[in-house]
């Protein structure tokens, strides 16, 4: 099949799958990364034939609760209840058939499989024009906002590579940073990740200061990207698609479940059960925890 007629039908399957924006990047080392040890600097340490990541992203925009702002509620983030807080994988599956079908390899970025994604996403994204990289590390889409959850597949398909990146529209704006409550944004375009009450939510050992700022907060952190402007469409007026309906419909009575005492209630089973679809790796015991420090935070 010719690269064009291949790129096509690509697009078309990522429409069909609910894939909300796609493009495509050469598939050469990201220089200067900032890990230079990793193997995710370089595709080709994984796919050594690789010519070409495709990049693809899904609206998350649409989970916010109206709800958060009751104390009594237990918060999270959009990317905790999208069900995407590891890589897009689901939806890329039949992208990566059509490709194997047509005698290229393709590989699904799947950080579930191993450390971290085989790909710097929001790199790989910026270079397949999607967005550029805000000063709080995250991918901005001048559509999306920060609420894109990204996936990739790596391929030695030779597909016809975005060649303008978006051009940084951040400027003087420091909004994010100063909205960090841990001070985490300190350095444009850098997270420092222990900082970070996102990861401190999620890990062992809540420091006094996060205990301090998490509020009704149980998992994950928004902060910065309410404080960002490229987001403020979206938390008044959410751009519908699909998948957020979907997700809607499949989960209703969301705010409900998420009361604190409902949760406070929660077994370990029933966590399992209730949330393990999102695939988010934080254990019960970590969520207990959050959600105890939340309930005495919200009397």
């Amino acid at each position: 099949m010719k690269p064009d007629i291949l790129a096509e039908k690509i697009r078309d399957l990522a429409d069909a799958s609910g894939i909300d924006a796609l493009g495509f990047a050469d598939a050469s080392e990201f220089a200067g990364y900032a890990w230079p040890a990793s193997r995710r600097r370089d595709p080709r340490l994984s796919l050594p034939e690789a010519r070409t990541i495709i990049v693809a992203g899904v609206y998350i925009g649409g989970l916010a609760l109206a709800a958060w702002a009751d104390p009594s509620v237990g918060r999270t983030s959009r990317l905790f209840l999208s069900g995407f807080f590891l890589d897009v994988i689901q939806p890329l599956e039949p992208m990566a058939a059509l490709l194997r079908r047509e005698g290229c390899k393709a590989m699904i970025c799947d950080s579930s499989r191993d450390v971290s994604s085989i790909l710097p996403l929001k790199l790989a994204a910026v270079r397949a024009g999607l967005g550029w990289q805000g000063k709080h590390s995250l991918l901005i889409s001048k559509k999306f906002g920060t609420f894109l959850a990204l996936g990739g597949i790596l391929t030695d398909a030779e597909l016809e590579p975005n060649r303008v990146e978006e051009k940084n529209r951040c400027r003087s704006c420091d909004k994010c940073q100063q909205a960090c409550p841990l001070g985490a944004l300190g350095q444009d375009f850098v997270l420092d990740r222990p900082s970070c009450l996102s990861h401190l939510l999620q890990t062992d050992g809540l420091p006094d200061k996060a205990r301090a700022a998490m509020d009704n907060r149980v998992m994950d952190c928004e902060v910065c990207q309410e404080a960002c402007p490229w987001n403020a469409k979206h938390l008044t007026h959410p751009l519908p698609t699909r998948t957020t309906a979907a997700f809607h419909q499949r989960i209703p009575g969301w705010e409900a479940f998420f009361s604190l005492p409902r949760l406070a209630q929660l077994s370990e089973p029933g966590y399992h059960e209730a949330l393990g679809h999102l695939k988010t790796t934080i254990p019960y015991e970590i969520f207990q925890r959050n959600v105890m420090l939340a309930m005495g935070q919200g009397r």
